[in-house]
């Protein structure tokens, strides 16, 4: 199971506040409940709120089933000043599913209410995790939204509640995710950690799209949690910084690293032949990120630690 390292078990524990998890049914949703569970015990059903796009219940591995309320709703909810983790937004699948402008009005009327909640109930803190589809391939900051309205609509994201952090004088701790690993990891095909994963438990072979260099670096999920609830506890204020691995590694060399851990080292790999292109490379600047879990006193899962945690939680309980 998910948990925070002792000394930020101990900074929730002695605060009397509630804390609030919006996207509750995504990626990062789960893995924060699961993290709260483990802090608040008995408590944790009176003490976290669940917020999802449609009311549902969500059911962690402990057996413990959380109802999460519709997200829209907080926009008119009278509540004690929480600590947010915000995770709620649509991701690019969501921008190939339908009209750009639709997708991006969807996503700035999450902002909305999440914001209309804030300004009615005030905040203790707030993490609000980004993405690395903020930058353009050479870094500079992404302003075409035509182009990539995800990354756009992160950088609003950003933008507007550091803003009111300031204004409203809460801390907010911002995070431009890269690549996560882990578990409750969702749309598996989606990633190429868990697409790899997967081709393995299906017998194989692993099969790699990409006929360019593929560089990635991991995070894992509660790392990326523990950080930043760390320096929202912590009153911490910094301008967003990257996640990611100590690790950078080539998608195929990532490949063949599942198969060892699986005990499937023979298993074949399928991919085109490399062209030379220049390759791809999601990699995010780590100092900040790495700075930050030594202050919070956390030792980052290593890459292998993170294969494993992640082909643990596809074998038993992806599907459930």
């Amino acid at each position: 199971m998910l948990e925070f390292a002792e000394d930020i078990r101990e900074s929730l524990l002695s605060r009397d506040a509630h804390v609030i998890v919006t996207g509750a049914s995504g990626w990062l949703g789960q893995a924060a409940l699961e993290m709260l569970e483990a802090v608040y015990g008995r408590q944790f059903q009176s003490r976290v709120m669940a917020f999802s796009n449609t009311p549902k219940p969500i059911l962690l591995r402990s057996g413990t089933v959380v109802s999460a309320q519709r997200f829209s709703d907080l926009a008119h909810m009278n509540l004690p000043p929480a600590i947010i983790l915000h995770c709620a937004f649509l991701t690019r699948e969501h921008a190939q599913l339908q009209p750009m402008a639709n997708y991006a009005a969807a996503n700035r009327e999450i902002r909305r209410v999440m914001l209309s909640a804030i300004t009615r109930n005030g905040a203790l803190g707030v993490f609000v995790p980004s993405s690395g589809a903020v930058y353009r391939a050479d870094r500079s900051l992404e302003t075409d939204e035509a182009a990539n309205p995800y990354g756009v609509l992160k950088l609003e994201d950003e933008e507007v509640f550091a803003e009111i952090a300031q204004r409203l004088g809460f801390p907010c701790a911002v995070l431009r995710v890269f690549n996560l690993s882990g578990p409750f990891i969702n749309k598996v095909s989606s990633y190429a950690l868990g697409s790899i994963i997967h081709d393995i438990q299906s017998g194989g072979p692993i099969r790699l799209r990409a006929d360019i260099p593929v560089w990635r670096s991991y995070a894992a999920v509660d790392d990326v949690i523990s950080v930043a609830v760390a320096m929202v506890l912590c009153g911490e204020r910094l301008a967003p910084f990257d996640t990611a691995g100590d690790e950078p590694i080539e998608i195929g060399d990532l490949a063949r690293r599942v198969a060892v851990r699986m005990d499937r080292a023979d298993m074949q790999i399928v991919r085109p032949a490399l062209t030379g292109g220049a390759g791809s490379f999601y990699l995010g600047q780590g100092d900040v990120f790495f700075a930050q879990a030594c202050e919070a006193g956390l030792t980052l899962r290593s890459l292998d630690a993170q294969i494993s945690s992640t082909v643990a939680f596809m074998e038993r309980w992806t599907g459930r």
